[in-house]
């Protein structure tokens, strides 16, 4: 039975920084022609464990009761240096997985991934699995770095069988200890030097060498390739990848609307999901027979080839990548930093008392809490989140089911409250109905709530409600329908 991709999902946050900003800011009237488009800013209340589980939540979307027995985490920036984040998303994505692992510290953690899950699957340990990956890298404040990257994710479900969107025909991998960008571990910022040096003696290099190494292992010919999706630092390297690599034929069918461009003006430079991302753009027109290639770097290179069957033409309908990426708000470079905590050593949240969570609490509640799933009364059929010791309709105390909210809401009433402290006044709670029937009132997210009207459909994203002892804790928050 083939291998491959069975779906496929992405995620850019809601707020945007233009370039030219940034550049103002620092009198970069040097660097002004590169410093084009702009980059996505994740939300004072996301990190990279939050965005991996939107992208992931969005490739499992039409594939509820999926046998997923594996999920790998990909990242260069998890919110724990000592905690998996991958059991978080697992439980955010209701899925009970056996394996939930981390793969981090490279920006080829996301091909890497990839590599494990493909090895899971053929090797039958697992018949379906879930990578996400998901970044948002810290450029030094005014440092072309800080302008390129931007903040996303992207995931792919895979298995095998005849229903495989994309078949896997081979791949190629090689490692090596090139110094390029790096962080240590108590550093806030991406440090690099000699960018000219290290770009041809690492990136050129190795891409060239994993792409010619995919080439030969599955006797293709390069210009037979209908696309490439490719990590790159920025554009003048992509540009010239172009013209110089085996499969120059496939970024030229590609044009300048390739996905590496489009997500470089749009977003910016996503890490270790980049070239996932890029992989969903091309699969989103993809046609049966088409084959595109997905190339990872990062301390060496991997390459993937693929094939597009006839089952592209039954996934479910869902989001574009381009919603994702027209579906914005500016946001001040100020608050870039703000939202970072750049510019103070407090919290973005003073307050005179710490909100700790007990730990037995948030263990006993995490059904709610992450995979939210609601309580529902066996007598009368009531339903309500979160879970509350006796029905609310007809007061029985027992006989009640657990079920999982679909993340979709209308609103029935919502209130824009200027005395709680946030980084981005307003803060909002939002009164939502499900289509399940349960009645929430939560935390509003991405955007002004004033711009909320009744009867607006939301969704449900996972955020972090508030931080304490360095612990974040994770529930869901209310926003508009991003479309």
């Amino acid at each position: 039975m083939k291998a491959g991709i069975l779906d496929f999902g992405t995620y850019i946050p809601h707020y945007r920084v233009a370039r030219a900003a940034i550049g103002a800011a620092w009198k970069m009237e040097q660097a002004a022609p590169l410093l084009l488009g702009e980059r996505a800013v994740a939300g004072y209340d996301e990190d990279s464990l939050t965005m991996a589980a939107e992208a992931a939540l969005h490739a499992l979307a039409g594939h509820e009761g999926a046998p997923v027995d594996a999920l790998y985490f990909a990242s260069t920036t998890p919110p724990f240096g000592e905690k998996a984040a991958a059991p978080v998303v697992a439980m955010a994505c209701d899925l009970d997985v056996a394996r939930a692992l981390d793969i981090t510290d490279s920006l080829r953690a996301g091909t890497g991934a990839l590599s494990l899950a493909f090895d899971a699957i053929n090797a039958g340990t697992a018949r379906q699995a879930l990578v996400t990956a998901a970044d948002m890298r810290r450029g030094e404040p005014g440092s072309l770095l800080e302008a390129f990257s931007g903040d996303g994710a992207a995931a792919l479900l895979l298995g095998s069988g005849d229903n495989v969107l994309a078949e896997l025909l081979g791949s190629y991998h090689l490692s090596d200890p090139v110094i390029d960008t790096w962080r240590r571990t108590n550093s806030r910022y991406l440090h690099t030097d000699d960018e000219a040096y290290t770009n041809e003696v690492g990136y050129f290099a190795l891409v060239d060498r994993a792409v010619k190494g995919l080439l030969q292992v599955t006797g293709i010919e390069g210009s037979v390739v209908g696309g490439t999706a490719v990590y790159t630092p920025d554009g003048r390297a992509y540009i010239r990848l172009a013209k110089s690599s085996p499969l120059a034929a496939s970024f030229a069918k590609m044009g300048k609307f390739s996905p590496a461009a489009r997500l470089l003006m749009s977003a910016g430079n996503l890490g270790a999901a980049f070239p996932l991302a890029q992989l969903a753009l091309l699969l989103e027109t993809a046609q049966p027979g088409d084959l595109l290639a997905l190339v990872g770097y990062g301390d060496g290179a991997d390459a993937y080839l693929f094939r597009v069957t006839a089952a592209i033409a039954q996934r479910p309908a869902k989001r574009s990548t381009q919603a994702w990426l027209d579906s914005k708000a500016e946001l001040p470079y100020t608050l870039l930093h703000y939202f970072r905590e750049n510019l103070q050593e407090k919290p973005l949240f003073p307050t005179y008392t710490d909100p700790w969570t007990s730990l037995p609490l948030l263990h006993r509640e995490r059904d709610e809490l992450l995979r939210f799933h609601a309580q529902k009364c066996g007598a009368c059929g009531a339903l309500w989140w979160p879970h509350r010791p006796n029905c609310y309709e007809c007061g029985a105390q027992e006989g009640f089911s657990s079920v999982r909210l679909s993340g979709r809401g209308v609103v029935v009433s919502f209130v824009a409250e200027w005395a709680i402290p946030t980084p981005l006044p307003p803060a909002g709670m939002i009164i939502a109905d499900t289509p399940e029937g349960a009645r929430i009132t939560n935390p509003a997210t991405d955007g002004d709530p004033r711009q909320l009207q009744m009867g607006d459909a939301v969704e449900f994203a996972l955020r972090i409600f508030h931080t304490a002892k360095d612990l974040p804790h994770y529930s869901w928050k209310i926003r508009k329908v991003r479309e």
